[in-house]
């Protein structure tokens, strides 16, 4: 249970709810609701065991590989350069070969779904699109068509079938990219009436990388509000909105949820916020090594140093996909660090973004409770892995700002996802999978 002792982190968390409630006895009631948040203990599913002793060695040597996401701050900078890179100088000489092409590295990855480039038997199919803004800009989508679309040769958006499906939108977080969620596209492939939309954020992925110019909070967010908001114009995805869910992870779920705030409350049925970034204030102090806060301050990055290290950088990029990708086929670990590579080389752009919205150890400069959480007129769920560096406590407050100001308890909701971190999707697929699937069957 969410403790409201009189400590100074409660009077902090406190202090912002009630900043947001005008009236007294609006407060005390959120009070009161604050009080009675259970810690959600129920796991959506039950986590496979594997028995086979054959495979025991290999699971374990797996495991130990594997590491999930961490606090950004938490792997001293020793350490950092005392990591493995394995990846051989072959392998990473062909990936420098490519720095130029991410597009390539992205259709290699996705030539291994069973859809792509061409439809699968049941007539599913996905296609990489590129929509190109008023500005010149492009944003890279990989949609997904059901067969009643899959098999048109026409633009499947002018159709009267695609203006009466569903439609899916997943959204990246910060330095991401569409291509990592490429374990998710199966559960999601069980529906036949929902178009999925993947997308890459302007500056972002294979999506164009403008100069970033902008200055302050305020241009930042048009930055990606604007391009965002073109784009569902120009992909006939406006005045669906009670037909659209979103999913947003980590700084993408900010992102949606100011959009939303700023442009338009009702852009969608639902938001998934998974993982989201920048909720409140850190209610912990958390150490910052100040080369770290210096680097941070000057928007020096690690895709910086990357594009710095030459024919190296993919060497440095192994030493992390090797273990986030660890549980992974061996085949698709090794396609998702060559795209992983492709789009963090890449020339820097919306990743600049990081400063204006976070100070140096990512707590947040403009927390999202404090930016009017409650005008957002869709239904919320906000999705944490079990041991996440995202606090989920931010959820929680949130969820009971928006339904007593809205006078519904159902309207938003908070849940954990077992034997994951804040790259949810990929610490545990199948629970992640299940709970999107679930969202979208009773959608």
């Amino acid at each position: 249970m969410m403790s409201l002792s009189p400590s100074s982190t409660t009077l902090t968390l406190s202090r912002q709810v009630r900043n947001l409630c005008s009236s007294p006895s609006l407060f005390c009631g959120l009070k009161n609701e604050l009080s009675t948040i259970q810690k959600q203990s129920t796991p959506l599913i039950d986590v496979n065991k594997l028995k086979d002793p054959s495979v025991k060695d290999e699971v374990a040597k797996t495991m130990k590989a594997y590491k999930r996401a961490t606090h950004p701050t938490s792997v001293p900078l020793k350490k950092l350069f005392l990591s493995q890179f394995p990846l051989s100088i072959r392998e990473l000489l062909q990936d420098y070969s490519y720095r130029d092409n991410p597009l390539k590295l992205q259709h290699d990855l996705l030539c291994t779904l069973d859809f792509y480039p061409s439809a699968d038997s049941l007539g599913k199919r996905g296609e990489v699109v590129e929509t190109t803004l008023s500005s010149g800009h492009k944003i890279n989508e990989f949609a997904i068509y059901p067969p009643s679309l899959g098999r048109t040769e026409t633009d499947p958006t002018k159709s009267e079938k695609y203006r009466e499906c569903k439609h899916l939108i997943m959204v990246h977080g910060y330095g991401g990219g569409l291509g990592f969620f490429l374990k998710n596209f199966d559960a999601i492939l069980s529906l036949d009436d929902w178009v999925v939309h993947n997308i890459d954020l302007l500056g972002y992925g294979c999506s164009s990388r403008p100069p970033f110019t902008p200055d302050s909070l305020e241009a930042v967010e048009s930055w990606f509000h604007d391009s965002f908001q073109e784009w569902l114009h120009l992909r006939n995805l406006d005045g669906l909105s009670d037909q659209t869910l979103v999913m947003a992870h980590s700084m993408g779920a900010y992102l949606m949820a100011t959009y939303g705030i700023n442009k338009d409350p009702d852009f969608c049925k639902k938001l998934l916020m998974v993982s989201p970034g920048a909720v409140i204030k850190h209610r912990k102090k958390v150490f910052v090594p100040t080369y770290f806060a210096k680097l941070w301050e000057q928007n020096i990055s690690p895709f910086t140093l990357v594009r710095k290290a030459g024919p190296l950088g993919s060497k440095l990029v192994s030493m992390w996909s090797s273990r986030r990708f660890a549980l992974l086929p061996r085949n698709e670990a090794a396609l998702l660090h060559k795209y992983a590579y492709g789009i963090f080389q890449s020339r820097g752009s919306g990743e600049y973004m990081l400063n204006y919205l976070l100070a140096p150890g990512a707590d947040a400069r403009h927390p999202l409770i404090e930016r009017g959480i409650h005008k957002l007129h869709c239904n919320l769920l906000w999705a944490y892995g079990e041991d996440d560096w995202m606090d989920k406590k931010g959820g929680e407050l949130c969820t009971a700002i928006i339904n007593r100001l809205s006078g519904d308890e159902d309207r938003s909701s908070v849940c954990e996802i077992p034997n994951s971190g804040h790259h949810i999707y990929l610490d545990n697929i199948e629970a992640f999978n299940r709970l999107l699937l679930d969202e979208m069957k009773k959608f």
